[in-house]
C-alpha cells in the first residue's frame, strides 16, 4: 500500500513553514518595498514571503528568494544570502530540478560554515538529505540527516531534532520490513512535538504512525492515528491536511470492506481539491476511488473514475500519477475481460515508465557533472588557501629575519621555495588534466544532448494524437482523414530531419503548419498560433530542426488556456537575423513536472552552430525566446 497511501511521511518537517494568510503576505511585501525600514527587517519580510509560496507556487517563491539573495550579497551579509539560497533549493526540489537544488544547498552550506551559523546549517543539511532520499541515494541521505541531528543537538534546537527523528524514521521505513526502528524514531519525535505543542509536527507524526500500522495490517491502530491527524488538520484549518487525512481514512476503510464510508470520504477529497484548483491531487483522488471500485468488482465505475484521473493529467507531462492512472485502467479492463483495452493501457503504462526512467538517467548524469564541478571548485579553493598561507608565512619570515642569519635564512627560503615550486607545478599539471577532462566531458555532453533533441519523439503527444484520431473516426471521417495526413507529415519530417543540423526556415514552418493542425483539433480556439515572417527570409535563412515545435510544446505545457483566455503563440522576426517566439504568461496554478532540458538543449545546440546565442526570459506578462537565424551559404 505504500504507493497508494498519501503522505506516508510527506517529506521533512522543516520543509513545512507556517504559511501566511494572503493578508500577511501582502503586509510583508509592503515592508520589503519600504526602503525606510531597516535592511534586516526587509530581509525577514522577503524571506517570509518566499517560504509562504514554496509549496503552492515555487516559481514565485524562487523569484522572492533571488531578491533576498541578491540584496544580502550586495550588503555582504553571508548568513542572509545562505537563507535565500536555502529557499531556492526548496523551490528547485519541488520543481524536481534536483541538480539545481543540490547546487543551491551546497553554496548555502559553504556560507553558513564560514559564519559559523550551526543552527540554520542543521536545517539545510536536513533539506539536502531530503533530496538525496528522493534520488534513492540512501548512504548520502542518512549521512546528511545525522549531520543535521548532530548540529541541532549542539545548538539545543528541539524542533529540528524532532524533525531529524522523523527523517530517520523515513529512511528506516523505506528499508524492507524495518518497522521497529521506524516506530522507535517516531516515538522520539512525538515526545518532543508534544512537549513543544508543535501541532503541525503532531499531525504529521500521527499520519506516519497510521502508514506504518497499515503496512503491519493493524487496521484499528491505523484508523485511530488517521482520525487524530484529521482532528489536528481540521483544528488548524489546513485543507490540504484534511484532504490527505480523509484519503488515508478512505484507504483503510476500503481495506476493511467499509466501502460506503470510504466512497463518502473519497467524494469529499475530490470536492476539496476541485475547490482548491489542485488538478494533480484531484487526479490522485479519482485514482484511489478507482482502486476501491475494483476491490468491489464494480469495474465500470472503476473505469469512469480512473479515466477522469487520466483526463485531468493529459495536459501534464509523464509522471507517476499518469502511470498509476494507466495501471488502474489496465486492471479494470483486464478484470472485465476486455483484453484489447487492457493491452492498450498496459502499453501506455510501460511507455510512461520508460519515459520516467529516461528522465531519471538524465538527472543522474547532471548529478555526476555537478559532483565534478564541485570537485573542481574545491580544488580551486584549496589552491587559494594554500597561496594565502604561503604569502602569510613569507611575511612572517621577513619580519623575523635578521642580518646575522641572512645567509642561513636565504638557504632555507630557497629550499622552501623549491619545495613549493614542485608542489605548485604538480597542482598546475593536475589542474590542467582536470580541465582537459572537463572540456572533453562538456563537449561530449553537448553532442549527446544534440542527438537527444534530434531523436526525441514525445510519447505523450503521440498517444494524445491517436486518442483524438480514434474519436474522429466515428464522428467525422473527413476530418479524421485530414488528421491522419497531417500526423503522417509531422512524423515524416521528424524522421527525415533526424540527421540534419540545419533546415531552411520554409521547411521548418511547413512542418509547424502540420503540427499546428493537430494542436487545433486537440485544443480548438483555446490555442492560437500566429506567424508573421517576411517571404524573403523563408529560403535564405536556416534554423535547427524541431526548434519551433519544442518551444510551442513548452508553451502549451506550462500555460493554462481557455476559450475566454486563449493561449496565443506569436512567431515573428525582429530583424533579418533574429526569430522571435513569444507567448503571454498564463502559468498553470500547479507546478508541471519538468526537467528544463529541452530549452537548454536548444541553447547548447546553437552554441555549436552559431556565434550568436539563444536568449530566453520573462517580461512582466510574456515569455520570449530569441533564436538567431543562420544564412544559407550561396552556391
Amino acid at each position: 500500500m505504500k504507493n497508494r497511501f498519501w503522505f506516508i511521511f510527506g517529506g521533512f518537517l522543516w520543509l513545512l513553514p507556517a504559511l501566511k494568510a494572503q493578508q500577511s503576505v501582502d503586509s510583508l511585501w509592503q515592508i520589503w518595498q519600504s526602503t525606510g525600514q531597516h535592511d534586516t527587517v526587509r530581509l525577514r519580510a522577503i524571506h517570509g514571503i518566499g517560504f509562504a509560496y514554496v509549496f503552492h507556487d515555487p516559481d514565485s517563491a524562487l523569484l522572492m528568494a533571488r531578491l533576498e539573495t541578491d540584496f544580502a550579497r550586495q550588503k555582504g551579509w553571508k548568513a542572509w544570502e545562505a537563507r535565500g539560497l536555502n529557499i531556492q533549493g526548496l523551490c528547485y526540489r519541488y520543481k524536481s530540478n534536483y541538480a539545481q537544488a543540490f547546487k543551491s544547498y551546497q553554496e548555502s552550506i559553504r556560507l553558513l560554515e564560514e559564519v559559523g551559523d550551526n543552527l540554520y546549517l542543521s536545517k539545510v543539511y536536513g533539506n539536502m538529505g531530503d533530496v538525496y532520499r528522493l534520488q534513492s541515494n540512501s548512504e548520502k541521505a542518512i549521512e546528511s540527516i545525522y549531520k543535521s541531528l548532530q548540529l541541532a543537538e549542539q545548538a539545543g534546537d528541539q524542533k529540528t531534532m524532532a524533525d531529524a527523528y522523523v527523517s530517520i524514521a523515513i529512511f528506516y521505513y523505506e528499508e524492507p520490513e524495518n518497522y521497529q526502528k521506524t516506530l522507535e524514531y517516531l516515538e522520539k519525535a512525538l515526545a518532543i512535538y508534544s512537549k513543544l505543542g508543535e501541532q503541525k509536527g503532531l499531525a504529521q507524526v500521527y499520519s506516519n504512525f497510521s502508514a506504518v500500522y497499515l503496512d503491519l495490517e493493524d487496521y484499528k491502530s491505523s484508523l485511530l492515528y488517521t482520525e487524530k491527524a484529521l482532528e489536528k488538520h481540521q483544528a488548524m484549518g489546513n485543507l490540504y491536511g484534511v484532504a490527505n487525512a480523509l484519503f488515508n481514512r478512505a484507504i483503510v476503510l476500503s481495506i476493511r470492506g467499509m466501502y460506503q464510508a470510504a466512497m463518502h470520504d473519497f467524494n469529499r477529497v475530490v470536492e476539496i481539491y476541485q475547490k482548491m484548483g489542485d488538478i494533480e491531487a484531484e487526479a490522485d483522488a479519482f485514482n484511489g476511488m478507482g482502486d476501491a471500485w475494483i476491490q468491489q468488482q464494480q469495474y465500470d465505475r472503476a473505469i469512469v473514475a480512473c479515466q477522469k484521473s487520466l483526463d485531468l493529467l493529459k495536459t501534464f507531462g509523464p509522471s507517476l500519477r499518469h502511470a498509476d492512472a494507466c495501471n488502474c485502467l489496465y486492471n479494470a479492463y483486464f478484470k472485465k475481460k476486455n483484453y484489447g483495452k487492457a493491452l492498450a493501457y498496459l502499453e501506455q503504462f510501460i511507455a510512461v515508465k520508460d519515459s520516467l526512467q529516461q528522465n531519471e538517467t538524465e538527472e543522474k548524469l547532471r548529478m555526476m557533472e555537478l559532483d565534478r564541478q564541485a570537485f573542481v571548485d574545491s580544488l580551486g579553493r584549496e589552491k587559494e588557501k594554500y597561496l594565502m598561507e604561503l604569502s602569510h608565512q613569507t611575511d612572517l619570515r621577513r619580519r623575523d629575519r635578521n642580518m646575522g642569519w641572512l645567509v642561513i635564512a636565504g638557504i632555507i627560503m630557497l629550499a622552501i621555495a623549491i619545495g613549493f615550486w614542485v608542489r605548485m607545478t604538480y597542482f598546475q599539471k593536475r589542474s590542467k588534466v582536470l580541465q582537459n577532462r572537463s572540456d572533453v566531458l562538456e563537449k561530449q555532453q553537448l553532442q549527446n544532448e544534440i542527438v537527444l533533441l534530434k531523436t526525441q519523439v514525445n510519447p505523450h503527444f503521440l498517444f494524445n494524437s491517436l486518442s483524438i484520431l480514434s474519436s474522429l473516426v466515428y464522428t467525422d471521417a473527413n476530418l479524421a482523414e485530414q488528421f491522419i495526413h497531417q500526423l503522417s507529415r509531422s512524423y515524416r519530417y521528424i524522421l527525415e530531419q533526424k540527421d540534419q543540423s540545419l533546415v531552411s526556415l520554409q521547411t521548418e514552418l511547413d512542418f509547424i503548419k502540420s503540427y499546428s493542425f493537430l494542436l487545433k483539433i486537440r485544443f480548438g480556439d483555446k490555442l492560437q498560433l500566429r506567424m508573421d515572417i517576411p517571404d524573403h527570409l523563408l529560403e535564405s535563412c536556416q534554423i535547427a530542426p524541431l526548434t519551433l515545435q519544442l518551444l510551442i510544446e513548452n508553451a502549451v505545457k506550462h500555460n493554462r488556456m481557455s476559450e475566454k483566455e486563449p493561449l496565443v503563440v506569436h512567431i515573428y522576426t525582429e530583424s533579418d537575423h533574429t526569430l522571435i517566439v513569444q507567448n503571454r504568461l498564463q502559468l498553470r496554478n500547479t507546478a508541471v513536472l519538468s526537467t528544463g532540458i529541452g530549452l537548454q538543449n536548444i541553447i547548447n545546440r546553437y552554441a555549436l552552430l552559431s556565434d550568436l546565442p539563444v536568449l530566453a526570459g520573462e517580461t512582466e506578462d510574456a515569455f520570449i525566446v530569441r533564436i538567431p537565424l543562420i544564412d544559407i551559404p550561396q552556391k
